[in-house]
């Protein structure tokens, strides 16, 4: 997979963990609170209470502040806000695991050991669920809120039930993770493919079979485009319409074969002159081409039309032993008035196209009647 489509699918899981995890980050400091009230605990254990509230409730606001920040930096400090977001939350699992294993080691209080432990049992299922699409964080974070306490348990044979209750539950939400981040890449995979055929048939309805150039379709959408934003910064575009002289004979010379390797090879030529990031070059209709340029007066279009015109008269196409070769008539149409329109730029561009023809063909004509006056 190229570096670059697997940035943005990281940067697309990243997303997802931080839209699945934020909404649970409240719950936190709500159930401390249940977990605190419940039997009047706090009222008994109330520097232990206050720990672990001020615990609880520090790592969270820690988390909530953290998240706008990371949209606002996450431009220029993209692997520290994800180091931070990832340490947080393994962070906030280990708070609530020891405080988790000191509830279940007090003496009594088997209220807010009941509440604790039901509590504890649907953070951990939901963490685990929230940090699916990266399955280390989901287990690291299942393993820090479980797993002390289950260790503590047993070496101290405190409730052996309940310590095998808690681990048959954390081996089975690794389970659950580990199937449920397989279906999520799998997912993934197959929207990432869908995205690629999606765009390749975009391409492909924009591309001529026969040249690999772009079709009329495209041409006319990108046109549209450009006039809109040439309206706005004031700089028209110059259109080039390219004709193939006599290209009728070498069909019916040497087959239509022998014409379509033609109409190829005059493509790759025109992709050689017409070469900037900007020249949209296009076919335009059997062996008509059209070329649209922007940021570039017409005098310059005008070089590089004469370029092409020159290079196509010199150009040798073998073919079966014989050495096909054909001349080119270019129009060229720039300096658009105030009140041009897109269809009237096609039709300068036309109009010198049809008097490079008339005076002889092999030859570059501009019209400049859109010149303001």
């Amino acid at each position: 997979m190229p570096n670059q489509s697997r940035d943005k699918i990281n940067r697309r899981v990243l997303r997802d963990l931080k839209t699945r995890s934020t909404p649970g980050i409240a719950f936190y400091v709500l159930l401390a609170v249940l977990i605190l009230v419940s039997d009047d605990f706090y009222h008994r254990q109330s520097n232990f209470s206050l720990a672990f509230f001020s615990s609880i409730l520090g790592i969270c606001l820690f988390r909530l502040i953290h998240l706008p920040i990371y949209r606002l930096t996450d431009a220029t400090h993209e692997k520290l806000n994800r180091t931070i977001f990832f340490v947080s939350v393994v962070l906030t699992a280990m708070i609530w695991g020891v405080f988790f294993v000191r509830f279940m080691t007090l003496d009594g209080e088997h209220t807010a050991k009941l509440v604790m432990a039901v509590c504890t049992a649907g953070l951990s299922a939901g963490g685990v669920v929230a940090f699916v699409p990266n399955l280390g964080l989901s287990v690291v974070f299942n393993f820090s809120m479980l797993v002390p306490t289950i260790a503590v348990m047993i070496v101290r044979q405190i409730n052996l039930p309940i310590a095998l209750s808690i681990l048959l539950f954390s081996i089975y939400l690794v389970m659950m993770a580990l199937r449920a981040n397989r279906e999520y890449w799998q997912a993934l995979e197959n929207e990432r493919l869908l995205m690629e055929k999606t765009e390749e048939l975009h391409t492909l309805s924009r591309i001529d079979g026969l040249t690999g150039l772009y079709n009329r379709r495209h041409f006319d959408e990108r046109l549209d485009h450009e006039w809109k934003k040439a309206k706005r910064v004031q700089r028209p575009p110059t259109l080039l319409l390219c004709d193939i002289d006599h290209f009728k004979q070498i069909n019916d010379q040497y087959g239509h074969q022998a014409g379509d390797e033609f109409l190829k090879l005059t493509a790759i030529l025109l992709r050689t002159v017409f070469k900037r990031d900007t020249d949209l070059v296009a076919r335009y209709g059997g062996e008509e081409f059209i070329v649209l340029m922007t940021d570039i007066d017409p005098d310059t279009a005008y070089g590089l039309a004469e370029e092409m015109r020159r290079r196509m008269a010199e150009v040798l196409m073998p073919y079966k032993g014989h050495n096909i070769s054909a001349t080119m008539s270019i129009g060229v149409a720039g300096n658009t008035s105030a009140n041009e329109t897109r269809e009237s730029l096609i039709s300068r561009a036309d109009n010198a196209l049809y008097q490079a023809k008339r005076k002889g063909r092999n030859r570059t004509e501009m019209d400049r009647s859109g010149s303001p006056r």
